[in-house]
């Protein structure tokens, strides 16, 4: 009995590391990996969601390079489509 509740602890102990890495790895979002989705999206025609991502993008991650091509993404639709805006 004493070898089981050991294996168990270990269990316990190796579920606790996967969702301490899980939980660290999930909050801080890449810019990348929100862009990769808001492009996704536009390609579902699912415009709103992939506006909010960029925006999304613009405003967690003003200085990286997805910033830039999110703002540029959302001028685009300005100047296809003038009377929708964003």
């Amino acid at each position: 009995m004493k070898h089981m509740s050991f294996s168990m602890n270990a269990c316990y102990r190796w579920i606790g590391i996967g969702v301490m890495c899980v939980v660290v790895w999930g909050c801080g979002e890449d810019p990348q990996q929100i862009f990769e989705t808001a492009q996704f999206e536009e390609q579902q025609h699912n415009r709103a969601h992939a506006q909010e991502l960029y925006e999304k993008i613009i405003q967690q991650h003003p200085e990286s390079e997805f910033a830039e091509k999110a703002r540029k993404r959302l001028e685009a639709w300005k100047t296809e489509n003038p009377e929708e805006g964003t």
